[in-house]
């Protein structure tokens, strides 16, 4: 009798002694997915709010260009895209497309250069925050796809999207 008495005794504390590593796995678990969905969150709000700055700058430098093949672009910015989904959390590019029929390579080429320096310019008029000492906004792709002008822009706010900015380099070299 002594013997089923201290076997279930030490049943008793292992149990328990489970019992406590299960709830500690549970809150563990817990905390551990709560950061992730907070962290998540508020990459989007982040994501969401930055796409917004962009939206803006570029609407407000593209209906500053006179060029004649843009004719078609209404001043306005609806259908652009975050493309951190394809490149990894936290990468701030934009791609925006715009009616475009016809553009030679020359042309696009002097776009992109007078497009960078003028969302630049318009960076610093409205003191916009950049990361380091890089420009706040970069056109890291642009091309042509009748009837459609393509044109990615980053938005240097962090790290994330500067290592994607030297792996796209890399990759053109």
């Amino acid at each position: 009798m002594k013997h089923v008495i201290i076997g279930t005794v030490k049943r008793s504390g292992l149990m328990h002694f489970f019992i406590w590593i299960f709830i500690l796995v549970v809150i563990l678990l817990f905390f551990f997915l709560s950061k992730r969905i907070l962290r998540r969150k508020a990459l989007k709000i982040l994501q969401s709010e930055n796409k917004k700055v962009a939206d803006k700058a570029i609407a407000a430098c593209l209906s500053h260009l006179q060029i004649e093949w843009l004719i078609e672009y209404e001043g306005h910015i609806e259908n652009s895209k975050l493309l951190a989904n394809i490149w990894g959390k936290g990468v701030m590019v934009f791609e925006y497309i715009l009616p475009v029929q016809k553009v030679s390579k020359k042309e696009l080429k002097q776009f992109k250069k007078e497009l960078n320096h003028r969302l630049s310019k318009y960076a610093e008029d409205n003191e916009i925050s950049h990361f380091e000492n890089n420009p706040t906004f970069l056109i890291s792709d642009l091309w042509f796809l009748a009837p459609s002008l393509h044109i990615e822009v980053a938005y240097i706010s962090n790290k994330q999207t500067l290592d994607y900015l030297r792996d796209i380099d890399k990759l053109e070299k």
